[in-house]
């Protein structure tokens, strides 16, 4: 594909059979990502240039399209290949290029009724995959000073709506949960709570209390299964830490030694403030860092160091 791009705004992007600019990537209004938001999509994050744990990703993405019933021209082998290019052409020489979060998503294509003729491939899924640099900035500060949540009145989608094992891209309630997060803490994102009040996660990713040496994590029936929080399971026990999934409530949670937030970009970073008040010393705890240590050492990258560095 040649040179480097110099920046994001020279980034390529794949669309529907095609590379093409980032700046070009656009969708038809009548798509019925845009209609109807039914889409499915996952973020990979790379360490060393390379796509992070790309099979168990791609491997959620094929669940969440037969649990939508879209079938893309593209295989599930073919969406791997094509991460794994933007991931060369946009990251840049390995050793030397930028971070990336190489973004999927995946619709159920143009919509003939809503496109007045003009769909071009009606009933054809729409499939594009697109990069940004990892937000060091963003994740450095996480490192450094921990997250705010707060628990709004939105309630998570139940299982009897929208199975929680489909990754998709409907984040209206996600929306809505974090507008009034910030009302209730300003800077502070949302924790859902399930309709039994039990926590789920956020919008970013999945929670986690510590209780001495136990980790617990919400129940996988109510909330998405993380690829980074398998990640903290695999660490917990080679680190003399017990892990278990189980319902907790806010009051549970509340009263933790520390909460852990794992995503995809970030990885994992402490929760320093719940509901304004101070999780645990109101700083990040020393379970988070024998986690984030034992996740750097198992990459070959200080992934805080990453972060700092690019300041």
């Amino acid at each position: 594909m040649g040179s480097p791009p110099l920046s994001p705004h020279d980034s390529v992007a794949y669309l529907n059979g095609e590379f093409i600019s980032l700046r070009e990537a656009r969708l038809p209004i009548w798509d019925l990502g845009i209609v109807t938001a039914a889409t499915v999509t996952e973020a990979i994050r790379t360490f060393r240039g390379q796509p992070y744990r790309l099979e168990r990703h791609l491997g959620r993405l094929e669940a969440s399209l037969q649990g939508i019933g879209i079938r893309p021209c593209e295989s599930i082998d073919q969406i791997g290949h094509l991460v794994g290019e933007l991931a060369r052409f946009n990251g840049g020489p390995a050793g030397v290029g930028r971070e990336l979060v190489i973004n999927v998503f995946i619709t159920a294509g143009e919509s003939e009724v809503h496109s007045a003729g003009l769909a071009v491939h009606p009933g054809r899924p729409t499939v594009c995959v697109s990069s940004r640099p990892l937000d060091d900035r963003s994740c450095a500060a996480q490192y450094a000073q921990g997250l705010a949540l707060s628990v709004p009145s939105v309630r998570h989608i139940p299982a009897a709506i929208i199975d929680p094992h489909i990754k998709y891209r409907s984040r209206l309630h996600w929306y809505l949960a974090d507008q009034e997060s910030r009302r209730i803490d300003p800077g502070s994102e949302a924790l859902l709570l399930d309709l039994d009040g039990y926590v789920t996660e956020t919008s970013r990713g999945n929670i986690f209390g510590v209780f001495q040496n136990e980790l617990k994590t919400p129940s996988a029936a109510t909330t998405l299964a993380g690829v980074s929080q398998e990640v903290v399971l695999e660490l917990a026990g080679p680190l003399g830490l017990r892990a278990s999934r189980s319902n907790m409530t806010v009051e549970e949670i509340a009263s933790a030694d520390e909460i852990l937030l794992s995503s995809t970009t970030a990885c994992l970073v402490p929760v320093t403030r719940l509901n304004q008040a101070p999780v645990g010393s109101g700083k990040p705890g020393p379970i988070w860092r024998r986690l984030i240590d034992a996740w750097s050492a198992s990459v070959g990258v200080d992934i805080v160091q990453q972060a700092l560095s690019a300041q």
